[in-house]
């Protein structure tokens, strides 16, 4: 153990966020490039005390081959091995995904969670992707990143705006969350300066759903 203590006050510590993946269908990349990077930034976040990290491998079946998503899972295994090995537990974080996407992997990579972000719930999508997660894959759910936007087909449009901005429907994921007993992490994602903003704004709609 590094003896680190990351003591910000109540409710505040820190979390990890793993390196970009990379070309998503390129198996050399996961295997020569992007893993030795996740492992990389394991070591640096057991070093700081750090014991969740987010991580990208986009699975999502319209997107990335069979064969690259069967090569991800075991890509996954091994790090998720090495994490647990270092005190470092990660979760996988949407993209694009349904749940239907993330079901498989959670079946076949045991001890590996899940990151939920809402904001990418609300891309590529009619109707925002959280609650279908939240429906389906809620035991594997331990750390959400709240973010707004307006919808959208690209990266072009994940706005990461402030909480309210957007069309993102949190009172009634929230509403999910609670009715299913989330007791994980949160991460706001979005400026600083617009972190007070969302934060109140968050608070106000776990307010309304709680009452």
């Amino acid at each position: 153990e590094s003896g680190v203590k990351n003591d910000f006050g109540p409710g505040f510590f820190l979390v990890a966020h793993g390196p970009v993946e990379g070309p998503p269908n390129d198996v050399q990349n996961l295997w020569n490039n992007y893993l030795p990077a996740l492992k990389k930034t394991i070591d640096l976040a057991h070093a700081m005390g750090i014991g969740f990290m987010t991580i990208h491998m986009w699975m999502d079946s319209r997107f990335v081959h069979a064969v690259t998503r069967s090569e991800k899972k075991e890509a996954l295994r091994q790090i998720v091995q090495y994490g647990a090995e270092r005190h470092v537990v990660l979760g996988l974080e949407n993209l694009s995904e349904h749940a239907k996407d993330f079901a498989e992997v959670f079946q076949e990579v045991p001890g590996l969670t899940m990151t939920l972000d809402v904001g990418h719930a609300q891309l590529l999508t009619e109707t925002n992707t959280s609650f279908g997660f939240i429906r389906e894959l809620m035991p594997f759910i331990k750390h959400l990143h709240v973010h707004d936007n307006r919808g959208g087909n690209g990266v072009r449009d994940d706005l990461h705006l402030p909480v309210g901005r957007g069309n993102v429907d949190f009172y009634g994921i929230v509403r999910g969350l609670v009715e299913n007993r989330f007791e994980g992490t949160v991460t706001l994602e979005v400026e600083h300066e617009e972190l007070l903003e969302s934060m109140e704004t968050l608070r106000r709609v776990l307010d309304a759903v709680s009452r």
